[in-house]
């Protein structure tokens, strides 16, 4: 029978996937680890010697492969998420929401803005709104409700 580099390449593996394990001390990180040595030994092919020992080309192929991993993890930082985990937008995206926010209060009218900022931003009572501004809780009403229907208006448009 005629040699074949896929073959032997075959014959190594059961070897190689224990050696994986014993550097990983992972199941999936050494199937992981074995077949990045796979691709690496099948695109460098041409390199191999036929008649050298393959099993020590994978070998040392497989640990410069684990070792070079661990090296750039030192300079990765890893975040696990799990199911229901929080996710964030982008910076960009908040920055283009206040924007957008903030245009659309700047096109309020001035009595409109003062009412949304005490009641709307800064929580207070339609009372104690209607007294700073010198209005009757009614109006504190209907100037709010007219400013949310205008900030509606622009923020789907």
């Amino acid at each position: 029978m005629a040699y074949s580099f896929e073959n032997e390449l075959i014959r190594c593996m059961p070897n190689l996937q224990r050696y994986a394990c014993k550097l990983t001390r992972d199941a999936n990180a050494a199937e992981d680890l074995l077949q990045d040595c796979m691709a690496r030994a099948l695109s460098r092919q041409h390199r191999f010697e036929p008649g050298t020992n393959m099993q020590a080309w994978l070998t040392t192929m497989l640990k410069n492969l684990h070792f070079n991993n661990l090296q750039r993890d030192r300079h990765v930082t890893k975040v696990e998420l799990w199911d229901g985990a929080m996710s964030v937008d982008a910076a960009q995206m908040s920055r283009l929401v206040f924007r957008d926010v903030d245009r659309a209060f700047s096109s309020l009218t001035p009595s409109q803005r003062k009412v949304v900022k005490l009641v709307a931003i800064e929580g207070r009572p339609y009372q104690e709104a209607a007294e700073t501004l010198n209005v009757s809780i009614g109006t504190i009403r209907s100037r709010l409700c007219r400013a949310r229907e205008r900030l509606n208006t622009l923020m789907t448009a």
